[in-house]
């Protein structure tokens, strides 16, 4: 038998031994037994992703309330590779297009400012919504009725407010607010949390038709530190002169609510600009579908924040003016996350 005869049989043999081997292992593999183990512990096949379906509702008048939308619809479209975002209008609210949008099955909805808040409730009572508003005093969380949504504030909060007053200047005693009764503020937790601080507050009513300087003059007499709130009836580009004249000739400072108001003459405010908030929102959209589409808190601010201040008032007043870094850091925790 020459080589390759020998090569040929040996070739045969090794045929047949796999054969004997393979065979049973066929049958071992393919036994029902065997396959409903192997499924068992086969991995579970991924379910289809479900579309984020978002529906901004804006008023395209205000150029804040715009740039914040177009911030946050940037934002969420990095976040999430399978969201739609769809806009509104409350003027293009038509039963034709809020039909087509419902018909859209939006899993939440943002709505931003007074107008655009009532729309949302009004045409989409079944759709989980975030909020966003300027502050607590212009529209307030109904959480009976809102119980599965959320309201960011573009405004800080009071107690963070009264914080930063308090590091202002840990001599002062009583801070004063002037409340409108037309947009009356919460005086009860802005009081509690001034006790916190070891602050007292006095507080003054304003009416529509009645004097604003003699109420300044009398919040002022009455306090260390004015602290100004949003409120266009009380603050506004035809009052904030004669606001901030008054606080000097008393040597009491206005702490103010926004970088405008301190380039004005107030001494300092803290307060998040429009990127801050779009990012704040961004935050809630992402923790809402992260956490099986609910908020996990009803009332939110803006974690970001700056901090201005107006150096020449300081001065004036004879006061040190701090470094708004170290400002910014005695705000913040040992964890660094905002008091």
């Amino acid at each position: 038998m020459n080589k390759t005869e020998q090569g040929v049989l040996h070739l045969n043999k090794l045929a047949r031994w796999l054969g004997h081997i393979l065979l049973p292992l066929s049958f071992f593999l393919s036994s029902p037994t065997l396959s409903e183990t192997a499924q068992k512990h086969a991995p579970a096949p991924k379910e289809d992703t479900v579309e984020r379906q978002v529906l901004i509702v804006y008023s395209p008048d205000s150029t804040l309330h715009t740039d914040i939308i177009e911030k946050l619809s940037e934002d969420l479209q990095r976040r999430f590779t399978d969201i739609t975002i769809s806009k509104i209008t409350p003027d293009e609210q038509s039963s034709k297009r809020i039909k087509k949008t419902t018909e859209k099955n939006h899993v939440l909805i943002v709505a931003i400012g007074r107008t655009g808040m009532i729309s949302a409730n009004l045409n989409y009572p079944n759709v989980n919504k975030l909020f966003i508003s300027t502050d607590p005093n212009k529209y307030q969380l109904d959480t009976v009725k809102n119980k599965n949504d959320a309201i960011l504030y573009m405004t800080q909060s009071y107690c963070r407010q009264v914080r930063f007053i308090k590091l202002l200047d840990p001599q002062w005693k009583t801070i004063s607010i002037l409340s409108s009764q037309e947009k009356p503020i919460d005086v009860t937790t802005i009081r509690q949390c001034a006790n916190s601080y070891n602050l007292k507050l006095y507080a003054v009513s304003v009416k529509d038709n009645e004097n604003l300087t003699k109420k300044i003059k009398h919040a002022l007499h009455h306090s260390d530190a004015l602290l100004a709130l949003p409120d266009n009836n009380i603050y506004n580009s035809k009052t904030v002169k004669n606001i901030l004249l008054t606080s000097y000739r008393y040597r009491k400072p206005v702490i103010a609510f926004s970088k405008n108001f301190v380039n004005a003459g107030a001494l300092a405010s803290i307060n998040s600009d429009k990127e801050q908030i779009a990012q704040s929102a961004s935050d809630l959209v992402e923790q809402y579908f992260n956490s099986g589409q609910r908020f996990t808190k009803p009332v939110n601010h803006p974690e970001a924040f700056n901090i201005n201040i107006n150096r020449q008032v300081f001065r004036a007043l004879d006061k040190i003016v701090p470094e708004t870094d170290k400002l910014k850091q005695s705000m913040l925790d040992d964890s660094g996350n905002l008091r």
